[in-house]
Formats: C-alpha cells, sequence, structure tokens
C-alpha cells in the first residue's frame, strides 16, 4: 500500500526520511524478529519523494510504499498515541493513507525482498552518481605493444610505447572517459551522434589492467596509460537503435553489438597489440580521474609515472605481418605454430623475428632437426619468464645451451600431443602442444600413421579475458558471434600455412564452447582425408537429417574420451524390450562379458590396483549405442542385451566392435553438498545448525590434515588431489614404513619443507572449495550410478511373480563396497535422493533403501554393488522426477543416516515434458555441416546466460531465493527451474531459450554476502549480510595466507644430513636391498643419465607452469606444489574456467609422470616382475641423485616420482610390509 508523508523538512533528502521510517518500522513497537511470515526479516519499504519546484529537492511530500499488512499496523500505531511518530529533522510528519495500489513489481519487491540499510544504500548510490559526473574530454587514443629498445635505455629497464594505431578526437569526432562503479570497468566513448551516426565503446575491465599510469609528457599533456592482461572489449551502437542487416535483436532492450575492432585499421593490428594510451584533453583532469579511480576502488590503483616515449614503430603493419607469413610458410608446420605463437601471444613483434632472431631460429631449424619444434616452444616458456636486460636473442642461445638435445614425451595409450587455439573476439592464441586425451577417430589414423594426429587441432571460443562470454543487458551479440565465431566455423583458418576446417565436437567439449578442427591430409589407406569424409564414415545419420542438433550430438559420441576394452562379436549382442519409462538408457550384460571387461580395463590402465572392486555396470559406448550396462547374472556366456532408448543411430555391416568404456563404476563416490542443494535443504525445513556441524566436521578434518600422513592421505584422495603424482599411495606407504610428519613413539619425522608445503596447499584448496562453493562432505552418504531393477523383465520372461523381488515405488536398493579388502554395506532405512543441479524444490525425494534382498527369492540386483537400483513399478520413472534424469549414466545422490538432512516440508517433484527438436523447415534440404555451425553460435549466444552448472542461471536461482521470502519457491525460482532444465537439454534438441527477454531479474541490487568473488578487494557497499544457510556457512569459514608455513610442522633436522640418510631414504634402503639381494647403491654410470632426465624434466615442468595459468601474463606461473596436487590456487571470478584449465594441467603432468616413469621402466602397466626387478636399481639410483642435487630447479616433484617408482617396484615384488 502507499501511505503518504507531509511535512518533510526542505532541507531533509529522501535518505534522511528513510532513516527515520527505518527507526520506527525496525523498533520494538512494529518489529517481531519472530514473525514466520517475513522469515524474522525487517519489514521492508520504498520513500518516493515528491518533486520539488525549481532549485528545490523535494515539495514537503513524499510517497511511503510497504507492505499492506505492515503499512496498516504502521498507522494504527501512529493513531494511537500522539508520541508515536516519524521524526525528520526534529519535525514529526503527517501520516496519511494513500488508498493507492503499489505498482505489482514494486509490491512484489517489498513483500519478499530483503531490506538494505539505508547508509549502506546511500553511500553506494552517492559513488554511483559522482562517477556518472566524471566524463573526461580525450584529446587522442593509442593502441600499441611494449618493447625495449636495443640501446642503453633497455639495460635501465625502461619500455617504450609503440603506437600501432592511434585516432585523435580534437578536429573531428569526439571521445570521452569515465569510470563505471557497477560494472568495475573504465568506458571510452567514441563519436558524435549528429554527423556520425555510430557510437563506439571501449570497455577495459578492472581485472583486465595489470598497472594503470598516470603521468605527463614532454610537451605538458596528461596521459593514460593501461598496460592489460588482455585487449577490452569493444562495441557500437547506431542511431535510431538499427540491428546490423539481417539481424534480428534478441531482447527489446538490446541496442548495443560487440565487435571485434573499431574499423578495419584497427582490426589489422588489433590481434596482437591491445595495450592503450590516452592523452585528456585538459591536463587538469588527470587528477579529477585519479581521484574518481580511488573513490569507485578501482583495481589495480593508479599511479603516478615518469614520462613513458611513445614512437610509431608499425611493427605489425601489412608489409610486415606478410613478410613473417611468407617465411614461415616455409618451415615445417610444427615449427611455424611455434613462430606464430610468439606473435599472437605478444612475446616477440615482427622487428624481433626479421631482424634479430631469424637466422638464430633457421639455425634451430638445422641443428635440432624433427625436435626444433620442441625447442622452441621451450623458447616460448623462457621468452615469458625471461629478465629484462636479456635480448630476445640470447634469450634463444640461452634456452639452447641449456638443451643440447631434446626428446618427445612418451604419452600413455590413447593420448596425444595436442595443438590448441583460443580465439577471442579480437585475438587468436596459440598452446601447445601438450597432452590431451584422444578419441576414436584420431586413435584410427594415429594407427596408419602416428604423425597424422598434429592434423587434428582443439579450437575454443572464449573472450578476451579467456573467461567463456559474458555481455551486459543492453548488449546484443548475435551479431558478433555470427561474423566472429560463425565466419571462422564456416569458413575454416589457416594457420602457419596449412587450412583448418571445423570437423566435430564432443557434448562435454560443447559446453567449454571447445571443437575438434582438422587440416586435410593423405592417409596411407584410405587416401585423401577431409571433414566431411570423416563425419561421413562415423554412421548412418540419415534418420536425423532434418534435426542439425541431434545430428550433431550423434557425431560427438565418436569423440568422446573413451578406453577401449573387449571387441563384441556379432551374434554376442541383441536387444531386448524396454520396461516402460523405466530403462531409459540402460541394458545388461552377462557376468562373463564383465569379467572380461575388467580383466582387459586393468591390464592397459596402470593405476588401477589389486584392491578395486570389479564394477557391476559400466557407462559405454558401442557402434551407434551408448548408455549404461549392468550385470545380470541370469545371463551365460559372452551376452550384450541393448535397448532400443540407447541406440542413437544405426551402424550397417559390422562383424565385431569394440566396447568403449566412458566410465567405470567400480568405487562409490562420496556425496558432497553445494549451494544449490544447500538451499533447497535450507528452504525445505533443514536447521541452519546441521549444515553448520557438518561444516564443523569438515574443517576438523582439513586442519588435521597436517597431524599425520594417513590423515593427509585421506584428505587427498577425498578432494582428488595429487593424483597424477600417486602422492596418497606414496603417503600411505610411508606411512606403512613408520614415518610421519612429527615424532612419536612409534613414528619418525620425514622433516620435509616441500611435504609441509604441499599440505599447506591442500587445505587452501579444500577450504576454498568448502568456503566459495559449500562443497562439504555428507558422511555415510554416496554418490551412485542409476540402474533399473530388471525384475519385472524376469517376470515377463516366465518367472512367477511371487517367486520374484522387485522394488516397489518409493524403494531403491544400495548396496556399497569402496575395496576388495572392504565388507559390502547394505543400506537399509530412509534415505534422500537427489541428482544435480539440485534448482528445484522437488528434485529432492525421501525414498526407502531395501537392504539385503531375501535369500529365498529370485532377484536381479542381489550381488550388485556401487550402484543405486531403481524401481522399474508406476507411471512414473524415479529418475526423471530428480532434475529430469535418466539411466544412461546420470549419478545420483544417496544422504543416509543424516536424520538432519530430512527436509520437514514437502515439495513435488516437478514435471520436465520432452522439449521441442529443432527441425529444419519444409523445403530445406537435408542438414549440412552449416546448420551444425549454426546451432554451436546458437549454443554459445545462449550460454552467455545459461551457463547451466556455474553460469548464471543457477547462480541467479539461489541469489534470489536468498533474497525473497520465499526462497526456492518464489514464482521467479520456479520458472528458473524449468529454464535450467531445458538449457541442460539445449545441446541435444537444439530449441533456445528466451534467456534475453524472460530471465528473471534479482529483487534488488545489492548481492549476499556469499556471493562476493576470490578476488582480493571486494566492495563491501555492493553485499548484504545473509540470513540463509549459505550465509552462515560463508562467513564461518576463513582462509588463511597461503604463505604462512603450518605452525608447529617440523621441516628441519636438528642438524645437517647427507644424502641418503634422510628418513626415507633410511627407511627403504633395508627393503631395497633385500629385494635386490644387493647393496642399494647409485651406479656413477647412471648419473649422467639421471642429470638428463632430470633436464627434460624441468623444461616440461617449466611449460605446464606458464601454459596453464588462469591469467595470461609474463609474471605469472604456477609453483611446483600446484602442479602436483594438480590445483591451481590463484583467485577466479570464474569457477569453469579454472576447473577447465586444472584438468588442462592435470592431463599435461600425467603425461609428464607417465614420461619420466616410463624412461625408468618401460612398459608401464604391463611390468613383469623382470622389468620390475631391473627397474628398482634404476629407480633408487634416481632417488639417490635427486637427494645430491637439492638445490635444482623442480627437484622435489622430480624425486617425488622417483620415490613413486621405487615403491611401485617394491610393491610388484612384495617387499613392502604388509599392513
Amino acid at each position: 500500500m502507499e501511505i503518504d508523508l507531509r511535512g518533510i523538512d526542505s532541507e531533509a533528502d529522501v535518505y534522511h526520511v528513510r532513516k527515520a521510517v527505518e527507526l520506527v518500522l525496525h523498533g520494538p513497537d512494529l518489529y517481531d524478529p519472530n514473525d514466520k511470515k517475513y522469515r524474522g526479516r525487517k519489514p521492508n519499504f520504498e520513500v518516493v519523494m515528491g518533486k520539488g519546484p525549481a532549485g528545490r529537492i523535494h515539495n514537503g511530500t513524499a510517497v511511503l510504499r510497504v507492505p499492506t499488512d505492515v503499512g496498516l499496523q504502521l498507522i494504527r500505531w501512529c493513531r494511537d498515541s500522539n508520541k508515536n511518530n516519524i521524526v525528520v529533522h526534529g519535525r514529526a510528519l503527517r501520516v496519511f493513507n494513500a488508498h493507492r495500489k503499489v505498482p505489482l513489481d514494486v509490491k512484489d519487491t517489498l513483500e519478499k525482498a530483503l531490506y538494505i540499510d539505508s547508509e549502506q544504500d546511500k553511500r553506494r548510490t552517492q559513488i554511483e552518481e559522482q562517477a556518472r559526473l566524471v566524463r573526461l574530454r580525450i584529446a587522442q587514443m593509442q593502441f600499441g605493444v611494449w618493447y625495449r629498445p636495443s640501446d642503453s635505455v633497455a639495460s635501465q629497464g625502461r619500455r617504450t610505447f609503440s603506437v600501432e594505431f592511434e585516432r585523435e578526437f580534437l578536429r573531428s569526432s569526439a571521445a570521452y572517459i569515465s569510470v563505471v562503479y557497477e560494472h568495475k570497468l573504465i568506458h571510452i566513448d567514441i563519436g558524435q551522434w549528429e554527423t556520425e551516426g555510430v557510437d563506439y565503446s571501449i570497455l577495459v575491465k578492472f581485472s583486465s589492467i595489470r598497472k594503470l599510469g598516470l603521468g605527463y609528457d614532454e610537451f605538458g599533456q596528461s596521459f593514460i596509460i593501461f598496460d592489460l592482461f588482455n585487449p577490452p572489449n569493444f562495441e557500437q551502437e547506431s542511431y535510431n537503435n538499427r540491428a546490423p542487416e539481417g539481424i534480428k535483436r534478441k531482447g527489446k532492450y538490446k541496442t548495443r553489438d560487440r565487435i571485434s575492432a573499431l574499423d578495419d585499421a584497427h582490426a589489422v593490428i588489433a590481434p596482437y597489440a591491445h595495450h592503450l594510451r590516452v592523452i585528456l584533453a585538459n591536463p587538469e583532469d588527470l587528477l579529477e580521474f585519479e581521484k574518481i579511480c580511488h573513490l569507485v576502488q578501482c583495481e589495480p590503483r593508479p599511479i603516478r609515472v615518469p614520462r613513458v616515449d611513445a614512437i610509431p614503430m608499425q611493427f605489425f603493419s601489412q608489409s610486415n605481418l606478410y613478410h613473417v607469413q611468407r617465411w614461415i610458410k616455409t618451415m615445417d608446420w610444427k615449427v611455424a605454430f611455434q613462430i606464430e605463437a610468439y606473435l599472437r601471444c605478444g612475446l616477440l613483434n615482427t622487428h624481433d623475428l626479421l631482424f634479430t632472431l631469424q637466422t638464430p631460429i633457421e639455425q634451430v631449424i638445422n641443428d635440432y632437426g624433427a625436435g626444433a619444434s620442441k625447442l622452441l616452444r621451450l623458447f616460448s616458456e623462457a621468452l615469458k619468464r625471461r629478465k629484462v636486460d636479456e635480448s630476445p636473442s640470447d634469450c634463444l642461445a640461452r634456452v639452447r645451451s641449456e638443451h643440447l638435445t631434446v626428446k618427445p614425451l612418451q604419452l600413455a595409450q590413447d593420448h596425444i600431443s595436442c595443438h590448441h587455439v583460443i580465439v577471442t573476439p579480437s585475438r587468436m592464441l596459440l598452446e601447445g602442444p601438450y597432452a590431451t586425451q584422444s578419441d576414436r577417430v584420431i586413435c584410427h589414423y594415429q594407427k596408419h600413421d602416428s604423425t597424422l594426429a598434429e592434423r587434428f587441432i582443439r579450437v575454443e571460443f572464449r573472450d578476451e579475458d579467456h573467461l567463456a562470454y559474458r555481455w551486459d543487458g543492453d548488449v546484443d551479440g548475435t551479431w558478433f558471434l555470427q561474423q566472429r565465431v560463425g565466419g571462422i566455423l564456416r569458413r575454416g583458418f589457416e594457420l602457419g600455412g596449412r587450412t583448418f576446417e571445423f570437423l566435430a565436437y564432443s557434448t562435454s567439449a560443447l559446453r567449454e564452447h571447445s571443437v575438434w578442427f582438422v587440416s586435410p591430409f593423405r592417409d596411407p589407406e584410405e587416401g585423401y582425408v577431409t571433414a566431411e569424409k570423416i563425419r561421413s564414415s562415423l554412421g548412418d545419420f540419415s534418420k536425423l537429417s532434418r534435426t542439425p542438433s541431434k545430428y550433431a550430438a550423434r557425431i560427438a559420441q565418436a569423440f568422446i574420451v573413451t578406453d577401449r576394452s573387449v571387441k563384441i562379436r556379432l551374434g554376442e549382442w541383441e536387444e531386448q524390450p524396454e520396461l516402460g519409462p523405466h530403462t531409459d538408457g540402460v541394458g545388461t550384460i552377462s557376468p562373463e562379458l564383465a569379467r572380461r571387461i575388467w580383466e582387459e580395463k586393468c591390464r592397459t590402465t596402470h593405476n588401477l590396483r589389486d584392491s578395486r572392486v570389479q564394477p557391476s555396470a559400466y557407462q559405454f559406448r558401442f557402434l551407434g549405442y551408448r548408455g549404461v550396462m549392468v550385470v545380470d547374472h541370469r545371463l551365460e556366456g559372452i551376452k550384450m542385451r541393448l535397448r532400443e532408448t540407447q541406440r542413437k543411430f544405426p551402424v550397417h555391416n559390422v562383424e565385431e566392435a569394440d566396447f568403449e568404456i566412458t566410465r567405470s563404476f567400480d568405487y562409490p563416490n562420496l556425496v558432497h553438498l553445494n549451494r544449490p542443494a544447500v538451499m533447497v535443504l535450507d528452504n525445505r525445513g533443514v536447521k541452519i545448525q546441521a549444515f553448520l556441524d557438518l561444516q564443523e566436521m569438515e574443517k576438523i578434518s582439513i586442519h588435521f590434515s597436517s597431524d599425520s600422513l594417513e590423515v593427509f592421505s585421506k584428505q587427498l584422495i577425498k578432494y582428488s588431489l595429487g593424483g597424477k603424482f600417486h602422492l596418497a599411495f606414496i603417503l600411505e606407504q610411508l606411512s606403512k614404513l613408520g614415518l610421519d610428519f612429527k615424532d612419536n613413539v612409534d613414528k619418525k619425522a620425514i622433516r620435509s619443507a616441500f611435504f609441509e608445503r604441499l599440505v599447506r596447499y591442500a587445505m587452501n584448496h579444500s577450504l576454498r572449495e568448502v568456503k566459495y562453493k559449500a562443497r562439504i562432505p555428507v558422511p555415510n552418504s554416496y554418490q551412485l550410478v542409476g540402474v533399473a531393477d530388471e525384475g519385472r523383465a524376469y517376470i515377463n520372461e516366465g518367472a512367477k511373480e511371487d517367486d520374484v523381488f522387485t522394488l516397489k515405488e518409493g524403494f531403491i536398493y544400495v548396496c556399497v563396497q569402496e575395496s576388495a579388502h572392504d565388507s559390502p554395506i547394505y543400506l537399509k532405512g530412509t534415505c534422500l535422493i537427489s541428482r544435480g543441479p539440485v534448482i528445484h524444490p522437488g528434485n529432492v525425494q525421501r525414498v526407502y533403501a531395501v537392504g539385503e534382498p531375501p535369500q529365498e527369492k529370485l532377484c536381479f540386483f542381489r550381488g550388485l554393488k556401487n550402484v543405486v537400483v531403481l524401481p522399474a513399478v508406476g507411471d512414473r520413472s524415479l529418475a526423471p522426477c530428480l532434475a529430469g534424469g535418466d539411466l544412461d549414466g546420470d549419478t545420483y545422490d544417496i544422504y543416509y543416516m543424516n536424520p538432519g538432512l530430512l527436509p520437514t516440508i514437502q515439495a513435488k517433484p516437478a514435471k520436465y515434458p520432452p522439449g521441442e527438436v529443432w527441425t529444419l523447415e519444409e523445403g530445406r534440404g537435408d542438414a549440412t555441416v552449416e546448420d551444425i555451425c549454426d546451432f554451436i553460435v546458437e549454443y554459445i549466444n545462449s550460454d552467455v546466460m545459461a551457463c547451466t552448472h556455474h553460469g548464471l542461471m543457477v547462480d541467479r536461482h539461489i541469489v534470489i531465493a536468498d533474497q525473497s521470502k520465499d526462497g526456492v519457491f518464489d514464482e521467479r525460482c520456479m520458472k528458473l527451474a524449468q529454464m535450467c532444465n531445458q538449457a541442460i537439454d539445449y545441446a541435444k534438441n537444439g530449441q533456445p531459450l528466451d534467456i534475453h527477454n524472460e530471465l528473471p531479474k534479482p529483487l534488488i541490487k545489492f548481492k549476499p554476502d556469499w556471493h562476493k568473488a576470490e578476488v582480493t578487494g571486494a566492495r563491501e557497499l555492493d553485499y548484504y549480510e545473509s540470513d540463509r544457510a549459505l550465509g552462515h556457512l560463508f562467513r564461518n569459514i576463513s582462509l588463511h595466507d597461503l604463505n604462512e608455513p603450518i605452525e608447529g610442522f617440523p621441516t628441519a633436522s636438528p642438524g645437517p644430513i647427507a644424502p641418503l640418510e634422510d628418513t626415507i631414504s633410511c627407511a627403504l634402503a633395508p627393503l631395497v636391498q633385500n629385494t635386490l639381494n644387493a647393496p642399494p647403491e647409485s651406479h656413477r654410470a647412471e648419473n649422467s643419465q639421471m642429470e638428463e632426465l632430470h633436464a627434460h624434466f624441468v623444461s616440461e615442468m617449466r611449460y605446464i607452469c606458464v601454459t596453464h595459468t588462469l591469467v595470461d601474463a609474463p609474471d605469472v606461473r604456477l609453483s611446483e606444489e600446484e602442479v602436483v596436487l594438480g590445483t591451481i590456487l590463484t583467485n577466479c571470478t570464474q569457477p569453469r574456467w579454472r576447473s577447465d584449465r586444472s584438468h588442462r594441467m592435470k592431463l599435461h603432468a600425467e603425461g609428464l609422470v607417465h614420461d619420466i616413469r616410463s624412461r625408468v621402466v618401460p612398459n608401464e602397466g604391463t611390468w613383469t616382475d623382470e622389468q620390475l626387478r631391473a627397474g628398482l636399481p634404476s629407480a633408487w639410483a634416481g632417488w639417490g641423485w635427486a637427494q645430491h642435487h637439492r638445490d635444482k630447479e623442480f627437484i622435489e616433484s622430480f624425486s617425488l616420482i622417483m620415490l613413486g617408482i621405487v615403491l611401485d617396484c617394491l610393491e610388484g615384488l612384495d617387499g613392502l610390509p604388509k599392513a
């Protein structure tokens, strides 16, 4: 309702009135903290001041908007006593019921949204308004690059700015610079509506600024110079909001278009020169700019700099670029790729290449032959970390002296050394090659010729900061994506003299906006191979010719990373009937076939130990089928029974084919809470203390990591850390040898500073997961793949119904076994079952676990382990009730023996009707690769807003749920839950969401405190203290300084210790001697071999540390500890980007570790006793060599690999003590 307020003092503003109303409405007379309707929240309200005459801020009146029940209560309170007044500047206001309705959107916000303190709102609004008032005229703008002249200035460390593009704005056009508080960026506005009809914007995000310098040149002109991590964003707006030709606006408020460059001249240099220099029209404006940057808390803060020389060198003129291209086209492609990378990644300019390095690089090609590209890749890493006074030619000479020979990595099976291209709006960045998992297509051609793998490259489409595309609400990215992304997909591109064309994508890669390109090649068996020929060879897609998204999704199956297993012959597989809607995606295999599959996987996978449980189910790909196969103990011999829902496309005339394993379910995963799940459970009646209790348990567990090797080992496994270096296994074995972090009765301390850092970094990683993701382990709970109860099939095939034990509706079966040494655990009793993302309140349901099935009845699921069996009865399957799941590999969270997490508020599961599939219009021909390209463009455009797991939709959902008193039951949240489900299926059905017009908006502009990004210096004015469970959990975690050592952790010995006299060596030496029946001495002949091996290891580690960072900057690199643990601890605003980079870094590190291990003991994964006995002395020699060279770079991780090999050899030869 609206209430009129009169008699307001002329000097009072809206915030004075708000404060006065706040004191009354939130005072003891009217505010009840126990009011369940408002969840104890203080009543929300809005004050609108009456419009005043000229020179006055108001007319003495205001309108107070409040929820009706609160407003009526206020009016009664005012009438009850003359002492009950709203007082502003000492004057009591007159209060009247206006009998007017509040606008519906305002009414909704007032009734549901959290109230923000008036002082906080006032301070933020004032800063925003002050920032908008500062708009400074620009005289000249320049884009360029930094370089060091080859004279005496370079030795002083001064850099010069090479002007590659410039525009003047005083005689023609106009440009202004301002700072935008809301979006944390600096905005340069270019153009005059009256004469040009187009307005251009240059947007420099605070996060893109490495250094921001202010100063005066020799002419007294004031300049602002931006040293940037990555280029700014460019946008344009046409007069009358005209969209580019052929483009229909995605939203009615979309007025601006993203562009790659300001004009054609700028487009030439934009891929190479992105640093920015601005000269202000008025020198006195520099101080004003400096003040406003400090007011809005621009990070980094601007600093005063001395004169910076700016000279037009034209490094990236069309002529110079042409000469570089002509030169590199004479080279081997892998070498040309590295030369291109130097330019495109800003490591060198054309002058460096054409006049300084051309001869030295040609000498490298001549001297190193096939290894030249590897050495030049190492040169790129060296350029990133070279010292100020080292010239590029000196740097190359140093790299040559450090690497007289180079060796390629010996990669594990089904891995390739892959080149990567990152396409941003203005640049094309090159990375690699480095180890990447292969797929069926690439493996096929590798068999014919191992060099053909280099013809396949990964191409990613990302924003300038390497994060997923994001743009503001008034920006339409349609035209830009069609031109930039669609143009590359449709037309391909040339790189290093080769042309590349779009091939396909895998489903997981599409989510990361990543695809495969291929350069056509001649295969020794199949002749000339193109992208189209590869796609045509994958199967019969004729039935999908009208649906481009499904056509592309079926092709994507061939590019899923799988483990090849046994071959299955014609006659050993067949199709079986479906059990209604309950068997969508799941089939059955015989025990004998399951045993053979597991034996083959164990034979070819070196990290599978004897303690693993043989899986009851596999996620698989076979010909045109995919889904899950579960063991059916009735089947005999080699038998696989597939289902129609698993057949995605037919493959004809095949006598036998590989059973390809996407995933083996040989152990139960732990269940972890996350932010969406916490929000839903919180809103369904789970008490906040229940979450805090679980979090406190995990905090204690994390902090106890430093207590012992055994605890730390378990923590590593829990958070999937250190796996590529076999760290948990190493710690477990050291603990069995009587070693630990600290001395005690039966343990000796290892006293290692490196291990202390590993513990410290792992603790930091774990606490970050808990704080920023609410990733909290739930004890006695498991994440398991879902399968169907096939008992009904037994009945359909003739068994008596009374003789078969089957699951009823609302019942499940779970038996878990973590290792072969553990006893199976049968879950019995009330459980919760859910599937992520938990968005809809009905995505969490109560079920009953039946325990061990009765022995006297026939039962399909008897003996099944590490799966959750769902009932196959009822009109609706349980799986789709849980976030629209099915049984083709979806996993489900089972919460067991956690009564505190059982909801007290019931919620029905949502219904997810199948979405329509994008079908080509009548009259069109069959789907072509161009249609697939168009789909990818539209997918990225929609995904800008609709990223499902860590993207805007889930984030928007939990923010609104936090702001609204209705929580996840708010109609906005329910709409988002529906939209999120549609977004998940978008990759298959091709139907985009109308995100631009239908995405619900937050109730208020302030965000909950748990939404603060990891970056330091978060502006407190932008956040409120959340009263939801997420807020309590966020505030309950404090992160320690990563560089602060753990108190009380012993890292140094009391006195100097000679090599091989440390506790680890002393514990291992007798075991090695007993196993070999000889003294474990390091042979001198092997010292040079280890030195060469270590140098090889160091060169690759350096490349890993500079390549997989989150920020593209020369002085940013990963630490040795991060690589060993497989984590990246740099602050990041997009978790998806950190996850992607961490994944690639781990694959790269895995390839390096495999390479080193294979050089010490060949044929890893199929080691015989003879090979182990021969390899143990070499591994021990490597460990000994490392102990003699503790001062060498990356020696800790190198010695860790040697230690792991020693322990592996001892274990394989039964040389380790039993537990």
